[in-house]
């Protein structure tokens, strides 16, 4: 039978952000009824809050919650089952449908995957990942996002390899969990960067060696070359023209002949076009790469779990504020305004 829950909901390019009542359909034959548990609160998520988009948004990509219904052809969870929602889907020979939810009036909120700022979610099976009961908390949520977005940079979009030397700008959830992938990877040199000396504090629990302090400093890139003599990966989560700028030029350079640069990586969604020098990456043989979602699968959501069940990745650390789903609008605005020292998670 049809599900009554309460979902956030924007109707409209900066405006308010609402939690509101909405009936569910039974799901069809490739959806997941989940109860939503938690959900965490991600930047992405605030940059979709200020961009044009035609219909009223859902929101929310990372969650932890119960299967409550299943449609007729889904075989990989079953009723009662604890589950994470993730916008990375499961890959197979189907495309994974876009969540939608019918309103009144006769208009239809959408998200382009899912949508976890809810009591309740109906996705696609694709994006739903089974969890073993050693991993059966709710601050496994935060790794369908976050993790797979920081870890994921240092394992797939420029891997880390051990001995490497490596910076991370903007130590917020997903840089967090950008340095604690190096540090499990065998980085012998972490260097943390933000403006904020909390949370460069903060990052040394998870594998931070050094911090620099883009306050106090002139020159951050200098700054890291300075302790480093230039770092084989940098890894900007914040996705300014200053940080990206910043990320490329602390890098390694290479010899013409000889070895190639570092690598920058770009993981931190631009909020505006961007000018930068490329003098360095010619002439240093550098590369500067993008990456979505850290060019993750579900199998790395199977490895970063197993990191949290063997006690390398420590998510109850890293999760260091929750809010009633009530007070989304709270979090979103503490998030925004860099109050967060970690991850976030709503909690219904």
């Amino acid at each position: 039978m049809p599900t009554t829950t309460r979902v956030v909901i924007q109707d409209r390019k900066d405006g308010p952000i609402e939690l509101r009542e909405v009936t569910l359909p039974d799901p069809g034959p490739h959806d997941v009824l989940v109860a939503i548990e938690a959900s965490g609160v991600c930047q992405s998520q605030l940059f979709w809050m200020h961009v044009d988009h035609p219909n009223p948004m859902l929101f929310g990509h990372e969650g932890y919650g119960t299967v409550v219904a299943l449609g007729a052809d889904v075989t990989n969870v079953r009723e009662g089952e604890r589950v994470m929602v993730t916008w990375i889907p499961r890959q197979g020979d189907r495309v994974p449908a876009p969540a939608s939810i019918s309103l009144t009036g006769g208009t239809t909120a959408i998200s382009p995957n899912v949508y976890t700022w809810a009591e309740h979610t109906l996705v696609d099976e694709l994006y739903i990942v089974p969890l073993p009961p050693a991993v059966q908390q709710d601050v496994t949520s935060i790794v369908g996002c976050a993790v797979v977005t920081g870890a994921g940079a240092v394992c797939n979009s420029a891997p880390v390899n051990p001995g490497d030397t490596v910076a991370v700008f903007g130590v917020g959830g997903v840089g967090l969990s950008a340095v604690a992938g190096a540090r499990i990877r065998g980085a012998s040199q972490i260097v943390a960067v933000d403006l904020d000396a909390n949370k460069l504090e903060f990052a040394k629990h998870f594998g931070a060696t050094d911090t620099v302090n883009a306050t106090t400093v002139s020159d951050p890139a200098a700054a890291i070359i300075e302790l480093t003599g230039g770092v084989d990966v940098a890894v900007d989560c914040v996705g300014h023209q200053s940080t990206t700028g910043q990320a490329l030029d602390c890098v390694r350079s290479g010899q013409v002949g000889g070895t190639h640069g570092g690598t920058a990586v770009l993981v931190g969604v631009p909020k505006e076009p961007m000018t930068l020098d490329l003098s360095s990456l010619f002439t240093g043989q550098k590369k500067l790469v993008g990456t979505t979602g850290g060019g993750c699968t579900q199998d790395d959501i199977t490895m970063f779990l197993d990191w949290y069940h063997r006690g390398l990745l420590d998510l109850n650390t890293l999760v260091t504020d929750r809010y009633p789903l009530e007070s989304i609008e709270q979090a979103v605005s503490d998030l925004a305004t860099g109050k967060i020292l970690g991850r976030a998670l709503v909690t219904i």
